[in-house]
């Protein structure tokens, strides 16, 4: 399903990926740790097509970045950071799912089980919400869609206890059909 083959990337002059060989199959489930710099946001953003690099990618049998609407159109993503989108809450959730062809409504019940009150965000700009409120709409969007590979770095970082034990159990519901 995801394979990288002696995928290297260097910024400057600065080599993060050093000839990365892996192969995730459907299904599978992994955890990149390692410490700051090592490369593993730099790994996610090549498997996105959002960085150029030596060697190969393919999700799906397609390199990430020629193909990237397809290869996106199968990746639920949360990011480490939130973007800075000036967007209101609900204008974002009816954007992502007409991207996504997901439905809005399954991306409003996870939200509400992460115990967002979207009927009070709605007009909200999205860059306005607090740190633990942007992560867990970005994982609404992300598990809200039909998507067969979920791709999550460090989605937990902002939440609060109770919020990071539903986002695990919301893991565990999609834990047949993901990778």
């Amino acid at each position: 399903m995801i394979e990288f083959k002696k995928v290297s990337k260097t910024f400057k002059r600065n080599r993060v990926l050093d000839e990365l060989e892996l192969s995730i199959a459907p299904g599978e489930r992994i955890a990149l740790v390692g410490s700051n710099g090592a490369g593993k946001t730099t790994m996610i953003r090549c498997l996105l097509g959002e960085y150029t690099y030596d060697g190969n990618v393919s999700v799906h049998g397609l390199a990430p970045r020629p193909n990237r609407q397809q290869v996106l159109g199968k990746i639920g993503f949360v990011p480490q950071l939130p973007p800075p989108l000036k967007m209101p809450v609900g204008q974002l959730l009816d954007f992502s799912a007409a991207v996504c062809n997901s439905e809005k409504r399954r991306m409003e019940e996870i939200a509400g089980r992460l115990g967002l009150d979207l009927g009070k965000m709605k007009s909200q700009p999205f860059v306005k919400l607090s740190g633990g409120q942007k992560q867990k709409l970005l994982i609404s969007i992300a598990l809200g869609r039909d998507s067969s590979i979920l791709i999550m770095d460090e989605p937990a970082a902002n939440l609060d206890p109770e919020a990071r034990q539903i986002f695990f159990g919301l893991l565990a519901e999609r834990q047949e059909n993901n990778t």
